[in-house]
């Protein structure tokens, strides 16, 4: 049952480790399928993790398949997916800059360069305040309701969440999340930015999604 699909997220999991964005087993990873959702174990080091960990859930949360817990954080997963039907796979991370800014009192990161309003579909929304790690639903209803129209979001004071229409889309969607932050943070004061405007946002998110690659030169 999804070979290829457990396969794929588990060299998803070996890739973040290996550049730095997965520590212990902090971070997870999710694949949508149809009405199911596949997730990563709680608790597996990447390097022992087998296609047969992964854990098969449906969208109200109940284990399909699978010997071991699904993340603690599957609910950030199964919320983002129940209220955004163009999302196929969800990443969270525990990247340094993107965990900077969830420790700051912003409520997003501006649209500053082009891969934020093409990728990511403009600013990087942060959740309104810190939510315990045991409150798992709570966890992921303020995830879900922060991340909106947009293709990322920031749990505050927890780090970042990238999704995508395939796992190779919210693989590039973690890293422009990260880079966007440290060009945030790198800006002297954090007061001189200028954003990318909102009408230019929509246009590049546009072309992007339905253009990009498709246009004759």
């Amino acid at each position: 049952m999804y070979i290829n699909e457990r396969a794929e997220i588990i060299n998803a999991c070996l890739l973040m480790q290996q550049i730095g964005y997965f520590m212990g087993t902090w971070g997870n990873i999710s694949m949508r399928q149809g009405d199911y959702i596949l997730l990563t174990p709680s608790r597996v080091n990447y390097n022992m993790m087998k296609p047969e960990d992964i854990v098969v859930i449906d969208l109200e949360g109940n284990k399909i398949d699978g010997e071991r817990n699904a993340t603690s954080e599957k609910e950030v997963h199964r919320q983002i997916y129940c209220a955004r039907s163009d999302i196929q796979a969800v990443i969270h991370a525990h990247t340094p800059k993107a965990m900077a800014v969830s420790a700051t009192e912003l409520e997003e990161v501006p649209c500053l360069v082009e891969e934020m309003s093409q990728l990511l579909g403009g600013s990087i929304p942060l959740t309104s305040e810190y939510v315990p790690a045991e409150q798992h639903f709570k966890l992921g209803e303020a995830t879900a309701k922060a991340i909106g129209d947009k293709n990322g979001v920031i749990i505050r004071n927890h780090g970042p969440v990238a999704c995508g229409r395939n796992l190779d889309e919210a693989i590039l969607t973690a890293k422009v999340m990260e880079k966007a932050c440290g060009i945030y943070l790198s800006i002297p004061g954090r007061n001189c930015f200028k954003p990318i405007q909102a009408g230019f946002v929509e246009s590049e998110r546009y072309r992007y999604l339905y253009k990009y690659g498709k246009e004759k030169t």
